[in-house]
């Protein structure tokens, strides 16, 4: 019998991470959901990041179906950034909307320009300016006359009181589910909340994380209470978190194989425009510093210094501890003028850390190198050089070097890199900046397993976890939706599939929009934001 659903995004929450939280009751609402139905490992997308990983949460189709690998698309050797459009796949609740159910949908990442559904609402997410308009366009000013500015991002590398700035962006979030609530008879609740990535990035006192988490956790208690008639409720994360060792820069080593050319320019990296997409001056308090890496970083390239050793080089006149305290981007940006000169390169990561490398290919890239009759000897001898490639400790950076039809299949895996990445225990960033190979950074970033919580036993087998696929057609069958006929993931639980449909059939208009509605321009690329793990 179909029900109400109530589906909530924590983005990048590890079972690691919050296994004692869980356990102590910290988080007291998280905590009773698994009492009463259970967890379970849900495994990601690889990459496991945001960008692919919630398009295929909420499509329940891998990146090779969906076409979405990065931040951005490959457009020749340009990035283009993504948006709904570029998500060649229906959503679940475009298709709840289509069959003339009511979601109401806020916050999801890659949800804009927001679709006009018949029934229901969506608030868009993360790489959304933050003026972005809302469906039904009305919303955002009826709603702020009531509870104020809703907010898509907080201000990241807050030091006055993270644990506030965080906190009240999230409120939104369960402000919004509450004055929804009261217009809609809705059928499907979907809640996404960003910054429980962000907090793991940003933040390194654990007790200033547990209070952000704690706080979200009423928030979920408080958007679960809409749902009165028992709903089946599921929480989960697109990917998890965890400890991370070195960056490798990998286009450096592709260049020093010879593999990749460089050439002096500007590159345009994640962090550099955070402000600007929030709408803010841009200004940072560490831009003299930056500055003066700079300077000093010309002045050792004028001296002969490759730009790749420029890191190296800053040591020897005392400005080596300034860069490591820096937000990496920034001064590693500063200190290098190097770029990938794709058009005369074989091989090189295009996308700033998509896990992936590609091939410049003959009659695929407007000035390919490498003919499609040497495609699979150059690519066969590339993924085994990178397969043997160590890092300064002497370990193998990679688990994993592989051929891509062996980790996506659909229409867009031509779309996908030729090789694919799989760190060693994803202890590494792979980077595509121009400087020294490797560089010790303990941090956090992504893992691929992440955490599914529901009310109701999903019988997943313990061993081998849930998959993020699995999301969509369970919550369909939930709904009482035809489930996807193309998905890649299955219904787990008590709920059964009556129809198979594919999803194309009924909702695939929603990714087609007029290029006057067509998302982020140019400009809007040059403001993205960046919740610092990427280069």
């Amino acid at each position: 019998m179909a029900q109400k659903a109530i589906l909530i995004g924590l983005d990048g929450l590890d079972p690691s991470e919050i296994s004692p939280w869980l356990d102590d009751h910290s988080l007291n609402n998280l905590s009773s959901l698994v009492t009463t139905g259970g967890q379970s490992e849900l495994s990601s997308t690889h990459p496991p990041w945001t960008p692919c990983a919630w398009p295929s949460l909420l499509s329940g189709r891998n990146p090779g179906a969906h076409g979405v690998f990065d931040f951005f698309m490959n457009r020749e050797y340009n990035k283009e950034l993504i948006d709904r459009p570029a998500v060649d796949a229906p959503y679940l609740f475009e298709t709840a909307a289509e069959v003339e159910q009511t979601p109401i949908v806020i916050n999801y990442p890659i949800t804009h320009p927001t679709p006009e559904i018949e029934h229901g609402a969506v608030v868009p997410g993360y790489l959304a300016t933050e003026d972005a308009e809302f469906s039904p366009p009305e919303l955002r000013d009826e709603y702020e006359s009531e509870y104020g500015e809703y907010r898509i991002y907080p201000s990241y590398g807050t030091n006055d009181d993270p644990v506030t700035e965080y906190t009240d962006v999230a409120r939104h979030r369960r402000d919004m589910a509450r004055f929804l609530d009261e217009r809609y008879d809705w059928d499907l609740m979907a809640v996404q909340f960003q910054v429980t990535d962000s907090i793991f990035h940003d933040l390194d006192d654990r007790d200033q994380i547990r209070q952000v988490l704690e706080n979200i956790d009423e928030f979920v208690g408080d958007i679960i209470n809409l749902g009165r008639d028992d709903p089946l409720v599921l929480v989960a994360s697109d990917h998890g978190m965890g400890d991370y060792e070195w960056t490798f820069y990998i286009n450096s080593w592709l260049a020093e194989n010879g593999y990749c050319e460089t050439t002096a320019g500007e590159e345009q990296y994640f962090r550099q425009a955070k402000d600007e997409l929030k709408g803010e001056s841009g200004q940072k308090q560490t831009s003299g510093i930056v500055s003066a890496v700079g300077t000093a970083a010309s002045g050792l390239s004028a001296v002969g210094l490759s730009p790749r050793r420029i890191h190296q080089g800053l040591g020897a006149i005392g400005l080596d501890k300034t860069v490591e305290r820096l937000l990496p981007e920034d001064a590693l940006v500063a200190a290098q003028n190097q770029v990938v000169d794709h058009e005369n390169s074989t091989a090189y990561q295009l996308l700033f850390n998509s896990l992936g490398v590609h091939l410049n290919v003959e009659g695929r890239e407007a000035n390919g190198q490498v003919s499609p009759e040497d495609y699979d000897d150059v690519r066969d001898e590339l993924i085994n050089d990178l397969s043997q490639v160590r890092d300064p400790d002497g370990n193998l950076v990679f688990d994993d070097v592989l051929p891509r039809e062996e980790v996506y299949e659909g229409k867009h895996l031509n779309d996908a890199p030729d090789i694919v990445l799989v760190p060693r225990d994803y202890q590494y960033d792979v980077s595509g900046s121009i400087v020294d190979t490797f560089r010790r950074y303990p941090h956090k970033n992504h893992k691929p397993e992440g955490i599914l919580i529901s009310n109701r036993d999903l019988d997943v087998d313990p061993e081998a976890g849930a998959s993020i696929y699995d999301i969509a057609p369970t919550v369909a069958a939930a709904l009482g939706l035809p489930v996807d006929s193309e998905t890649d993931g299955e219904v787990l639980g008590p709920f059964e599939a009556d129809e198979q449909v594919d999803w194309d059939e009924i909702a695939g208009e929603y990714r087609e929009v007029s290029d006057s509605e067509s998302g982020p321009t140019d400009d809007v690329e040059d403001r993205l934001a960046d919740l610092g793990y990427m280069e």
